[in-house]
């Protein structure tokens, strides 16, 4: 999962290529994973990119992978999609060339 501000590696992918993230919950909190378009709005998912949900997040300890094909170039963000998450710092740029 993200983590703390700055510390979260920018991931760069080609427009059309098929992605594989592995997320892992490492804390004692809930979250969720998602590409997003807008870091500030949670439910701006795209390409189902979205592991756990605010209303069903990734407990504890639980990991999984989620699968995806990139679309249209431009900066994205990757985020915590639980409320408030991604303003702690869980985000960072997912880049689309």
């Amino acid at each position: 999962m993200p983590g703390q501000p700055g510390s979260n590696s920018d991931i760069k992918v080609k427009s059309g290529d098929t992605v594989t993230i592995h997320v892992k919950n490492d804390s004692k909190s809930y979250h969720a994973f998602g590409v997003v378009t807008d870091p500030t709005d949670p439910s701006s998912v795209v390409w189902n990119s979205a592991f756990g949900t605010p209303d069903n997040p990734m407990k504890p300890g639980k990991s999984g992978d989620v699968t995806f094909v990139a679309g249209a170039p431009g900066t994205y963000h990757y985020i915590c999609t639980v409320p408030g998450h991604a303003a702690l710092g869980m985000d960072a740029k997912f880049i689309v060339q």
